[in-house]
């Protein structure tokens, strides 16, 4: 998504400044983003040679006779191609830093690449799951710098309609604890993903966080005397739709 393009348009600088230059781009697969591929188009037709390789075959940096020199295998000629250029750029990709520790403190998931998962790429494209967490920019994957000023102005506008308000309602769908069958075993604390649940020093029996919690039931499911309930799935009113469908 970021290499591809800056490969193209640092080349297209070049060639820029010195038309006579010969330019050379070793690549295993170029990808110009979005409407980049028009980065693509003008290269290859101001005369910048694209040389592929293989996974296998990476290209090979050297010194000879004092000088630079690249060479690699070309898989649809079947020939090794050598230059031996003045300046040597590399195009490194983005990955993303050691995330899994700020992800288990802020409850928030993580993609298959390590950078931070949005709530819905659509519907919530700046938000987590977690009310009041927001992300932009390079924590949520490999953008350009536009990209990432858009999120910011629509994380700092979500943001603002937090701040804006004097008081929050939480949603309804909470889970509550009846007291009388809660033995303060702790195991709500563990399965909760948002940090919604405390045990009481004074009594010895689980609490709600209201405004941390996101109603999805894991403690619920999890509890063993069935001392925590979910509003609007209580196991009255599940049985009732049960007996309502199939009476």
């Amino acid at each position: 998504r970021i290499c591809c393009s800056h490969a193209l348009k640092n080349a297209l600088k070049l060639k820029e400044q010195n038309p006579h230059a010969h330019i050379f781009v070793f690549y295993r697969d170029v990808r110009t983003y979005g409407f980049k591929e028009a980065y693509y188009k003008e290269a290859r037709e101001k005369g910048i040679t694209f040389i592929r390789y293989d996974l296998d075959a990476k290209p090979q940096v050297s010194t000879k006779d004092g000088r630079l020199f690249v060479k690699a295998m070309e898989p649809i000629l079947h020939r090794e191609v050598g230059i031996t250029p003045d300046l040597l750029v590399l195009s490194p990709g983005i990955i993303p830093n050691h995330n899994q520790d700020l992800a288990q403190i802020l409850k928030v998931p993580l993609t298959g690449d390590q950078f931070f998962l949005e709530a819905h790429v659509k519907l919530r494209p700046i938000d987590f799951a977690a009310d009041g967490i927001f992300l932009c920019g390079l924590a949520h994957s490999p953008r350009f710098i536009e990209e990432s000023i858009s999120q910011a102005n629509g994380v700092s506008q979500r943001a603002a309609t937090i701040l804006s308000k004097e008081h929050l309602e939480s949603q309804g769908t909470v889970v509550y604890v009846n007291e009388r069958w809660c033995t303060g075993c702790g195991t709500c604390i563990s399965v909760c993903p948002y940090d919604a649940r405390e045990i009481d020093v004074t009594t010895g029996i689980a609490k709600i966080k209201e405004v941390l919690c996101q109603g999805c039931g894991a403690c619920a499911v999890a509890c063993p005397s069935g001392a925590t309930q979910q509003k609007g799935f209580e196991k009255r009113q599940i049985l009732c739709m049960v007996d309502a469908a199939t009476g």
